[in-house]
């Protein structure tokens, strides 16, 4: 028997070479899941793997039959190609296509599993990696079926095809020899499919738990929310993420990034509004399919998405918990959100849920430390902390910082003849105040009894003096009543401003408290500078 060794194999030499177990393209019919932006560290040697098995079954085959060529051909970039993936061959080139596919072999094999040529002639099908077959006998061609179950969204579809010099009919044995290489060979695609699936999800399970370590670090709301944005991302690299928060019968965006960000900021919207508020009722991950048409109201009417092809809405709640909001991330790109890519969504909401309620328990906790348990504004400690942070700035820039300190005048007069349940009354009356004197950028305190106190940033000596003066004719305007009698309530201001009177919180303190005390000592309700240069007169 004349001995039979293989002249060449190889792989399509394009850059482009089509992939047994990868998408070139998103539209590709038999292209495994999107990995969602998700890395796969193994996909070289996964590749490598399933290229070496494959070369290996043509080989053999070609041993065994005495073939001139074995071929696998795969789809390449486009949807309705075929080009060589890897052969064997005792020729020196081969075309390597593309094919159309419905042209010649794939047309036959379009509609059967099996083709067979024998003996080939000049009028027989063209074998699309040959120019001619002059010295081609006898061919067949095995179609290589993989199910969307090994890990695609849906099955793919390449050929097996063998050819030799023999004009012989393929007997039953070669025949059964062919049809099982192609088993294997599909098995095998499965196989390296799988693993490719199997790897990329690791993978993206262990950058999602990344993301929630990053996520357990954060401390109060703002950082949760970044964190959690920074999250979503190592799980899919979405182009619109929000967070909302149920309110009543609303839910308010505290949290966007994305088209129309500055939009939706801060904005509220019923919960009978809008995808977003369907989830926030019904408690359940929406769309089921994760796809989106930009047509249906995300959050309401006014606001559709339409540039979006994949969107989900997951629920923030803990499991049988309340519902706190909602986790909206979207896509422009087309089936962007696995099953996996879900779950890991849903893993991460469950997460953001503990860390909210922490941040919340954490900020609370923080007001009760720095405001007035009676009165509602900051109290000492968040005066004095302020009061350092506000001298530090004002010593680095030009400008000046104002303090205003307050007494209520006869205080102790209102205790004793009233009583300190209306005492306390007066106060939460007078500290409600100064709100409508006061900028955001500026800090008013009750420091402690009858005593207030406000720091008022990058000011003049005018303005302060307008702060003091409305402050004073607002309290003298209060009309408060203890039964049938009315109770007259005025306040008496002291001032002084750094750096022009002093430049430490000390001296800048005692000389507004001298101020003040001068004040109460020319008649009360009045304001004074600190030195007694400009004092108002009382109403």
């Amino acid at each position: 028997m004349k001995s039979w060794l293989p002249g060449w194999f190889g792989t399509h030499p394009k850059s482009d070479s089509p992939s047994l177990i990868e998408d070139h393209s998103a539209e590709l019919p038999f292209a495994c899941e999107h990995s969602s932006g998700v890395a796969v560290p193994n996909r070289q040697k996964i590749l490598r793997q399933l290229h070496t098995s494959c070369q290996r079954q043509l080989l053999m085959l070609q041993q065994v039959l005495q073939l001139n060529s074995a071929v696998i051909l795969w789809s390449g970039p486009a949807i309705d190609e075929l080009s060589i993936y890897t052969f064997v061959s005792q020729f020196e080139q081969l075309v390597v296509g593309p094919f159309k596919c419905g042209v010649g072999v794939t047309g036959v094999l379009k509609e059967r599993d099996e083709l067979i040529l024998a003996p080939v002639n000049e009028f027989s099908t063209a074998i699309p990696y040959y120019e001619n077959h002059d010295q081609v006998g006898s061919f067949m061609a095995v179609k290589l079926l993989v199910s969307a179950s090994s890990g695609c969204q849906q099955d793919g579809v390449g050929l097996l095809c063998v050819d030799r010099a023999s004009k012989e009919v393929w007997n039953d044995y070669e025949r059964q020899l062919i049809n099982e290489a192609a088993e294997q060979l599909t098995a095998d695609v499965a196989m390296a499919r799988q693993l490719f699936v199997y790897d990329r999800e690791r993978h993206a399970y262990r950058r999602a738990f990344d993301g929630l370590r990053k996520l357990n670090a954060a401390l109060g709301l703002e950082s949760t929310f970044s964190a959690t944005a920074a999250a979503i991302k190592t799980v899919v690299p979405a182009d619109f993420i929000a967070i909302s928060l149920a309110e009543a019968e609303h839910h308010r965006i505290c949290y966007v990034q994305g088209d129309n960000a500055e939009k939706l900021a801060e904005q509220s919207f019923p919960i009978e509004q809008g995808l977003v508020g369907q989830v926030i009722k019904y408690r359940r991950t929406l769309p089921d399919n994760a796809d989106y048409h930009g047509t249906s109201p995300v959050f309401s009417s006014a606001h559709l998405f339409a540039d979006y092809r994949s969107l989900m809405v997951v629920p923030l709640q803990q499991e049988d918990g309340p519902i706190i909001g909602a986790m909206t991330v979207a896509a422009k790109q087309a089936d962007m959100f696995t099953l996996t890519c879900r779950e890991m969504l849903e893993l991460v909401a469950t997460q953001v849920v503990v860390k909210i309620q922490l941040a919340n328990s954490h900020e609370q906790i923080n007001r009760m430390a720095t405001t007035d348990t009676l009165t509602g504004i900051a109290n000492r400690r968040a005066y004095q902390c302020g009061f350092e942070a506000m001298l530090d700035r004002a010593r680095r820039r030009p400008g000046s910082l104002y303090l205003i300190l307050c007494d209520i005048d006869h205080f102790k007069r209102i205790n004793d003849r009233f009583g300190h349940p209306f005492g306390d009354v007066v106060l939460q009356q007078i500290a409600k105040l100064f709100v409508c004197v006061v900028r955001t950028n500026d800090l008013a305190a009750r420091i402690g009894g009858e005593e207030f106190a406000i720091l008022l940033e990058d000011s003049d000596r005018e303005g302060a003096w307008k702060v003091a003066e409305r402050l004073r004719a607002l309290v003298s305007d209060l009309e408060l009543q203890f039964g049938t009698t009315a109770v007259p309530v005025t306040i008496s201001l002291g001032i002084a401003a750094f750096p022009q009177d002093a430049e430490s919180i000390e001296k800048l303190v005692s000389y507004a408290d001298q101020a003040l005390y001068q004040a109460k000592a020319e008649g009360r309700n009045r304001t004074l500078f600190w030195p007694n240069q400009e004092t108002s007169q009382p109403a």
